[in-house]
């Protein structure tokens, strides 16, 4: 191995602890503030360094946070896909050091504003950084799990969510982290003051739309979600059905005074087709309780499968699930992987998409925005569910994730959703996470994973809407596009200025940086 392999190798290894620092400000952890040091520290190690350096330290960072952050792939994988542990291993390997490349393009354009003499001395990790995880959430249907937003649903950057969604608390959260290293660096304190003041004007931008309530609790309702904890192992099983219906249907008789009662996804564990006698009783039996109840339940039809939720009773209107997870539901290239190994042939992984638009859920009258798993991961699919839903609904199972971080990631992607559309939201699963979360993205109540239990409280119909609810990403792409001519403003003036005084643009010299084939 040559100097220059073995450096790029210890740039690579350097760089695995500061990905791991950011899967640590997720929950279960929470610890935030790891993030700022994460992101802090990524773009320092990514300063006056040449490109094949820059790369392989982003590659290195994208290793340590997805090695770490999506670890419960495997348990996917092997406890319920039926891999080996050491086939399991590969697969979420392969898939970790895949996967990890989406940091390059990231890595690559912000190594090119830095070197461009019309753009050398901007403040681009921000902007670089949230095109790269919107490039993440979207390439190849798109994978937005470990967004930097999502650890900071309670800090000072959360307010701007409700505007542009959690990529704009991404991106200033990367921008008050630049700022700080900036800072950092300067050599006089002259270089010092603007970058200074510029994140005090950020912190001061944050607290302030912290401080804004876009929305106004309207009508209370009483809500109810039913975790019935049905062994994934043995659900499908056809003599398992009464059982299973019973640990749904029972606890849902018992409630008094709720006007919507909601199963997780998949609960009813047949097909519609089959139980509609089961069905219309179901239906009758809600009407006559003046009450709503969601269902989550396969279909079928000459297409394929479906993953549907059933409004039953006050609760009226289907859905079926648009965005289906890759070999999860559906399996890319199944000419060529279907039977390869028992992963690939999951019992509903054979599923069909819904339309991209259908009509919303009601109760009496109220629209429901409701979403089904993987489904709330995407902002501005939840956004798209209902026009001016009074509550957000999701359901999910899992139990695919084992015992995991994996749910409590999901939960708390979850409360962002909420947050972004100043609505309450109902999240119901099969054995954990089920929670009840208000319009500020907080938890109001959740029962314990891994048992059977329902979940009890009152919501809010919410009035008003988020400029997110509104605009959708269109704030957010406007931010980027001023933060963009700002930065080339900012270097503009630097030069007519001529001094090095002004804000750092002769601190970089990536302009002047020979090339270089040993890395740094």
């Amino acid at each position: 191995m040559s100097k220059g392999q073995r450096a790029l190798l210890r740039d690579l290894l350097l760089s695995l602890p500061l990905g791991v620092l950011l899967t640590l400000s997720f929950a279960p952890f929470d610890l935030w503030w790891l993030s700022l040091f994460s992101l802090a520290g990524l773009r320092l190690w990514t300063m006056n360094v040449d490109r094949s350096t820059v790369l392989i330290r982003y590659y290195g960072f994208g290793l340590g946070a997805f090695g770490t952050g999506i670890s419960w792939i495997f348990v996917s994988i092997h406890e319920y896909g039926g891999a080996s542990v050491w086939l399991a291993l590969v697969m979420v390997t392969l898939f970790v050091f895949a996967w990890s490349l989406t940091f390059l393009p990231q890595a690559w354009l912000l190594n090119t504003l830095e070197r461009a003499p019309r753009t050398a001395g901007g403040h681009w990790f921000a902007v670089t950084w949230a095109l790269g995880e919107l490039l993440r959430s979207h390439l190849l249907t798109g994978f937005p799990w470990l967004l930097v937003g999502y650890g900071h649903l309670e800090t000072l950057w959360s307010g701007w969510a409700p505007v542009g969604s959690v990529y704009l608390v991404g991106f200033f959260v990367a921008l008050s982290a630049e700022l700080v290293v900036r800072a950092i660096k300067s050599a006089s304190w002259s270089r010092t003051v603007p970058h200074i003041s510029l994140l005090v004007l950020i912190l001061g931008l944050s607290i302030l739309m912290s401080s804004l309530a876009w929305v106004l609790p309207g009508e209370k309702r009483s809500v109810a979600g039913v975790q019935g904890n049905l062994d994934q192992h043995t659900k499908w099983y056809a003599h398992q059905f009464r059982e299973n219906f019973d640990r749904h249907w029972q606890p849902t008789l018992g409630l008094r005074d709720v006007s919507l009662v909601v199963w997780p996804e998949a609960a009813f564990t047949d097909f519609q087709q089959n139980r509609e006698r089961l069905i219309r009783a179901m239906d009758e039996e809600m009407i006559r309780r003046e009450a709503g109840l969601i269902l989550g339940i396969p279909g079928r039809d000459d297409e394929g499968y479906t993953n549907t939720a059933l409004g039953l009773g006050k609760a009226q209107g289907q859905y079926i699930k648009r965005h289906l997870v890759p070999f999860g539901e559906y399996v890319p290239l199944e000419s060529w992987l279907r039977g390869v190994i028992t992963f690939f042939d999951l019992p509903m992984s054979r599923n069909q998409p819904g339309p991209r638009e259908q009509a919303p859920l009601t109760l009496n009258g109220i629209t429901l925005a409701l979403s089904i798993c993987y489904e709330i991961a995407y902002p501005e699919l939840v956004r798209s569910a209902a026009r001016d839903p009074g509550l957000l609904v999701t359901i999910s199972n899992d139990t695919w994730f084992g015992d995991s971080i994996g749910p409590w990631q999901h939960l708390q992607i979850a409360q962002m959703r909420a947050l972004e559309m100043g609505r309450d939201l109902l999240r119901v699963t099969n054995n954990g996470v089920t929670a009840l979360i208000d319009a500020t993205g907080k938890q109001i109540a959740m029962l314990p994973r891994n048992e059977p239990g329902v979940l009890v409280g009152e919501v809010s119909m919410y009035e008003g809407k988020t400029p997110f609810q509104t605009w959708g990403y269109r704030f957010l792409w406007t931010v980027l596009m001023v933060a963009f001519f700002a930065n080339v403003l900012w270097v503009w003036l630097a030069k007519q200025k001529g001094r090095s005084g002004f804000p750092h643009a002769q601190e970089s010299d990536e302009v002047e940086l020979p090339p270089s084939k040993k890395g740094p």
